[in-house]
């Protein structure tokens, strides 16, 4: 009896005191199981222990596929080291994959901090876990020996469902400002609200990861795809052409869904000037892009350009007067959109039909022109000016901007006389004074 009374305390003081190794070890087997034993490194380890540590504070299983892993691992790069393998770790200790649609591999830049967030779809938490730099790198034995403070700089778990952001607007703008997942609020909250959805496609994910977040922005190229799908669909042997004027988020859908990027010529970006815009019809004002559905062999397209309504998004979401965080009306926005994924033409509209021949769409592609104008949605804008001139007035204004006269407007004869060098020059013209002849020569640019 006093040989038993003294090993219980033992054995329980022997796991107090050794709990992280057993644990430790457990990871490790499961990544040996998952890669082979001679090829464990340290960067498994990493994600292998973000793993551990998420399972443990959102109470789940290997397996469990309402468990969402992000993760910027494979972009970042640390101390010219790729972090790829992280990946593998994830995955052998959460069982976390690719192919479940519940690893998603974030696109960030090279330089961004490494980091791992889990996100667990019935409680909503999420767990965030940034990587310290200082131990990523080194050998398997020393990380392994490291607490779990050491190996992260940031370790935090926070509710982030749609109802907990919209009850409490003020305490999350707090802690967005407070970078409580350092930086990446937005993306995480978004990223793991949309994929909660019901009505959420892993193509849809695929537009995400690389986009690194959602917003109604790149929603919306989503929703072009599903509107070109019904309404100029591809036959064999056809591409698409996409003159991205004007752009935003939209065009990233694009290039992963179509693969019409910059590189292989299938998307040209042009930007309207704030004075092009304006200048925009009303029936234009929702201009989203054109889209043309090209035949390589005949060298001819049919066109659509396209248009977005923004506003009625914003209607529907019921944010069209919100007054709150910009980031948490464009939540909503996002979470309506989803339910539009069957019905895009509900906020897509066709402004014009055209078709192209070869020439034709080099034109709408060249450096210079504006496509709008080539298909005939807008009229050409010659470079004019508002000038606003008044009699006897020693300074005039030119598109709203102050300008001090040399001479002011008069009138003489019942005419009005303005200043020439003035008029001429406000409107793109160089004027030359040539005193021998007492000539001013006017050039039109």
């Amino acid at each position: 009896m006093r040989m038993k009374t003294v090993i219980v305390p033992v054995i329980m003081a022997l796991l107090l005191v050794f709990p992280v190794l057993a644990s430790a070890s457990g990871i490790i087997q499961d990544v040996e199981n998952f890669t082979g034993k001679e090829n464990v490194t340290s960067w498994h380890l990493l994600g292998a222990k973000a793993a551990s540590i998420a399972m443990e504070q959102l109470s789940f299983t290997k397996g469990d596929e309402n468990v969402l892993a992000m993760t910027n691992a494979g972009y970042a790069i640390i101390n010219g080291q790729t972090t790829e393998k992280c990946i593998d770790g994830v995955t052998a200790v959460s069982g976390c994959t690719v192919g479940k649609g519940n690893l998603l591999l974030i696109h960030r830049s090279k330089e961004k901090p490494l980091w791992f967030a889990f996100f667990k779809k019935d409680t909503k938490e999420l767990v965030y876990l940034q990587v310290n730099n200082a131990v990523a790198g080194k050998p398997l034995t020393e990380i392994n020996k490291l607490t779990d403070k050491e190996i992260f700089v940031k370790i935090t778990k926070e509710s982030i469902g749609l109802n907990d952001l919209l009850n409490n607007p003020g305490q999350w703008e707090e802690k967005v400002k407070n970078k409580v997942f350092e930086g990446n609020e937005f993306s995480l909250i978004g990223i793991a609200n949309v994929w909660a959805h019901p009505k959420c496609t892993y193509d849809f994910l695929q537009v995400i990861q690389f986009h690194n977040h959602v917003c109604p922005g790149v929603n919306s190229g989503y929703l072009i795809i599903k509107y070109l799908d019904k309404m100029l669909p591809l036959q064999p042997g056809q591409e698409y052409k996409i003159i991205a004027c004007p752009p935003w988020c939209k065009d990233d859908a694009f290039q992963v869904i179509l693969d019409t990027t910059v590189g292989k010529k299938g998307i040209y970006v042009k930007a309207l000037t704030k004075e092009q815009e304006e200048k925009l019809p009303p029936e234009a004002k929702t201009i989203a892009g054109l889209y043309i559905r090209w035949d390589g062999k005949s060298g001819s397209g049919d066109g659509l350009a396209l248009g977005f309504d923004f506003d009625k998004v914003r209607k529907l979401a019921g944010v069209a007067d919100y007054s709150g965080p910009e980031w948490i009306s464009k939540l909503k926005m996002n979470m309506e959109l989803m339910e539009y994924l069957d019905n895009p033409e509900t906020l897509i509209t066709t402004l014009k039909r055209f078709k192209v021949d070869a020439d034709e769409l080099a034109a709408l592609q060249a450096a210079g022109v504006n496509p709008l104008v080539e298909i005939g949605l807008m009229k050409e804008t010659k470079g004019g000016a508002d000038i606003v001139l008044k009699i006897g007035a020693e300074a005039a204004t030119k598109n709203g901007k102050t300008v001090q006269l040399a001479q002011p407007a008069q009138i003489i004869n019942d005419r009005a006389m303005v200043p020439l060098r003035f008029i001429s020059e406000a409107l793109g013209a160089s004027v030359e004074w040539e005193e021998d002849t007492q000539t001013v020569h006017i050039t039109v640019n």
